[in-house]
C-alpha cells in the first residue's frame, strides 16, 4: 500500500506532455501511399467468389494496425483491415444501425514493403475458417453487438455472423502464425500461418458458439461490458515471443454508459503464449481529452490504438482521439496486476471506470502511477499528419512509422444510392523522435538472442524452441 501512495504522489509529475527544444523536434523523414486497389478484386483472389458487388469501393482500412517483426528488414510491415467498409444508418424505425455496404468482405492482412513515397504488397491473406470460407467482417450476436444493416438502414438474419471480425490489432510470430484482436467479443484469435482460425479467447460467458473453430470464454466476464465496437484494439508481442498485450480501446461501461463514457481508465491485458492463459490485467490511464486534442469536449473521444512491446516489461501506448494522438511509454508492474481481483467484478463500487483524473479515485489512481507513463511523442509536432492513426512500429531508437485508418475513403450518397469514392489514401509516415527510445525490440530480441547462447543455459535454449524464436542462427 505504501508503494501505491507514493507512486500515486509521483503521478503529477509522470503524466507531463511532451515538450523538446525546437532544435530536438520531431521530424517526417517520408511518407508513402498505397495506390488504388480494387476491394473486389483483392476480395475473391484471396476467398474465391466472397464479393460480387464492390460498390466500387477501393481497398482501405489497412492502418488498422500496423506491426514489424525486428528480425526482419526495417522496410517489412504487416497490416490489418477491419470489418470492411460500412456507414452508419437509420433503419425503419429511427433507431441507428452499421450499414455493410460490402457484406461478403472478409478482413485482409497484407504483408507490404515500404520504399519511399512507395507501398509494395508482398502477400495478401483473408481471415477463413478451417473451410476456407471468409469469416466476414459481420456482428456475432443480436443484442449484444450494433445492429448490421444494409446502407439503407435494413437489417436481417442474415447479417449477423458469430465467426465475424472487427479485427484491430495483429502480430506474427516467427513461425508464421499471427494472433489478432477484435472489437466484436472483444476476442483474441489464433490463426494459422494461411490465416485460418485456430482459436478465439471471448469473455465468460460470452453468448457465440461456433463448431467451425474452438473457442475460449476465458476473458474476464466484466469486459462483456464494452462499448459497442469498441472492443479490443491494440495488440503487441514481446520480442521473446512469450507474452502478447491486450490494448481496451475504451474504458468499460461499468456499472454504466454515463460513468463508462466519463472514465479516463482503461485496461492491457496480459497473455501467455506458451501456457495460452491471461495472467495479467494492467490499468491505463488517459490523459485530459484537451491534452490529447485540444477541439475534443468529452472524455468518450479518447481511445487506446496501438501497443508496442519494446521488451517484455515496457510498452509504447497510443492514445488518440479522430484528430491527433500521444505516444507514451509504461513499464508493466506486477504489483499493479489487477487480474481476478475486485476491480473484475461488477459489482465492486466504486468501479475502476469511476476514475475521471487526478483526484477522483485514489486506489486507482495509484495503479496507474506504478506504470510511470512518460509521452515521448505528441502528433500535433507533425502538420500534415492524417487524422485516425490507428497502427505504430518502432524501426529503431530513433524512428517509428505509423498508418492512418482512412475508413475505406468512401461515403454513401443516400439521394444517388452510390457509392462515392474520396480522397483520403491509407499513408504510411517515418517519423524521426525528438530523442532516443530507452529500448527497441531489435535490441531486447538480441539480447534474447545471447541468453540462448549463453553456455549451460538449458532453460533458456529450451524457451526459445518452445516459442519457435530459436535465436542461435544469431553466433
Amino acid at each position: 500500500m505504501k508503494k501505491l501512495l507514493a507512486a500515486a504522489l509521483a503521478v503529477a509529475l509522470i503524466q507531463i506532455p511532451f515538450a523538446g527544444n525546437a532544435a530536438d523536434a520531431p521530424s517526417l523523414v517520408s511518407t508513402a501511399t498505397l495506390g488504388d486497389i480494387s476491394l473486389k478484386n483483392v476480395s475473391n483472389a484471396a476467398v474465391a467468389d466472397a464479393v460480387s458487388d464492390d460498390q466500387g469501393v477501393l481497398l482501405g482500412g489497412i492502418g488498422s494496425d500496423l506491426y514489424h517483426d525486428p528480425s526482419d528488414p526495417k522496410d517489412i510491415f504487416y497490416v490489418i483491415t477491419d470489418r470492411g467498409p460500412n456507414n452508419d444508418t437509420v433503419q425503419p424505425d429511427k433507431s441507428a444501425g452499421t450499414g455493410f455496404v460490402v457484406p461478403g468482405f472478409s478482413p485482409i492482412i497484407m504483408k507490404v514493403r515500404i520504399t519511399g513515397a512507395d507501398v509494395e504488397v508482398l502477400e495478401t491473406k483473408a481471415i477463413t475458417l478451417k473451410n476456407r470460407k471468409g469469416v466476414s467482417g459481420l456482428p456475432n450476436v443480436k443484442g449484444y453487438d450494433a445492429v448490421p444493416t444494409d446502407v439503407k438502414g435494413i437489417t436481417s438474419s442474415a447479417l449477423y455472423n458469430v465467426a465475424g471480425q472487427d479485427s484491430e490489432g495483429i502480430i506474427r510470430l516467427s513461425n508464421g502464425q499471427y494472433w489478432i484482436v477484435d472489437e466484436y467479443a472483444p476476442s483474441l484469435t489464433n490463426l494459422t500461418s494461411d490465416a485460418v482460425v485456430k482459436r478465439r479467447y471471448v469473455p465468460t460467458n460470452w453468448l457465440g458458439s461456433s463448431t467451425e473453430f474452438s473457442i475460449s470464454k476465458s476473458i474476464p466476464e466484466i469486459y462483456l461490458k464494452r462499448k459497442a465496437n469498441r472492443g479490443f484494439e491494440a495488440l503487441a508481442v514481446t520480442p521473446d515471443e512469450r507474452t502478447l498485450f491486450i490494448g481496451l480501446q475504451s474504458p468499460l461501461l461499468n456499472p454504466s454508459s454515463a460513468i463508462g463514457n466519463a472514465s479516463l481508465a482503461t485496461r492491457i491485458l496480459r497473455f501467455d503464449i506458451r501456457t495460452k492463459t491471461f495472467t495479467g490485467e494492467f490499468v491505463f490511464g488517459f490523459e485530459k481529452q484537451s491534452v490529447v486534442d485540444a477541439k475534443s469536449t468529452k472524455a468518450s473521444d479518447l481511445k487506446l490504438s496501438a501497443l508496442v512491446a519494446l521488451d517484455s516489461d515496457t510498452l509504447i501506448v497510443q492514445e488518440r482521439t479522430d484528430n491527433s494522438f500521444l505516444l507514451s511509454t509504461i513499464e508493466i508492474d506486477n504489483s499493479a496486476n489487477i487480474l481476478g481481483t475486485k476491480w473484475d467484478l461488477a459489482a465492486t463500487t466504486p468501479s475502476l471506470e469511476s476514475y475521471t483524473g487526478a483526484g477522483t479515485h485514489a486506489e486507482v489512481e495509484a495503479l496507474i502511477a506504478l506504470a510511470q507513463k512518460k509521452i515521448i511523442f505528441n502528433s500535433t509536432s507533425i502538420p500534415s499528419m492524417p487524422m485516425k492513426i490507428e497502427g505504430v512500429s518502432v524501426i529503431d531508437s530513433n524512428h517509428i512509422v505509423v498508418v492512418n485508418d482512412n475508413d475505406f475513403n468512401f461515403a454513401y450518397n443516400a439521394t444517388t444510392g452510390k457509392v462515392e469514392n474520396g480522397s483520403t489514401k491509407s499513408s504510411f509516415l517515418t517519423i524521426k523522435l525528438a530523442a532516443a527510445l530507452p529500448t527497441t525490440p531489435e535490441i531486447a530480441l538480441a539480447k534474447f538472442g545471447k541468453a540462448c547462447l549463453t553456455e549451460g543455459a538449458k532453460s533458456a535454449d529450451l524457451t526459445c524452441k518452445a516459442n519457435g524464436r530459436d535465436l542461435r542462427w544469431r553466433k
